[in-house]
């Protein structure tokens, strides 16, 4: 499963993608996880499955949504603020269905 982090800028959400990687590796899942500054999307078309927005981008997850073509939603606030690897790997699976 390959999941993309967007936020501003693409730093503040690195801690996170770390944790989901880390989540990822525990449960001997196969998956890859990246971070994007909102700038920087257009290039990322076709390249994932899912796309968690960080909540400072809340209103953008419908244009973001018909931008990359893959399920798209905000992460919670809490779940990003305490960077929670496991919950936001969770959140990623059940948006890819």
């Amino acid at each position: 499963m390959k999941i993309l982090l967007c936020c501003n800028a693409g730093m503040s959400s690195s801690i996170l993608v770390n944790k989901m990687r880390e989540a990822g590796a525990k449960r001997g899942m196969d998956v890859e996880v990246g971070a994007v500054a909102r700038m920087e999307l257009d290039k990322e078309v076709g390249k994932w499955d899912v796309c968690l927005v960080g909540p400072q981008l809340s209103y953008a997850v419908e244009g973001i949504k018909v931008q990359m073509g893959i399920p798209v939603a905000c992460v919670e606030p809490r779940v990003y603020a305490l960077a929670d690897g496991d919950a936001a790997l969770d959140f990623a699976i059940n948006l890819k269905g």
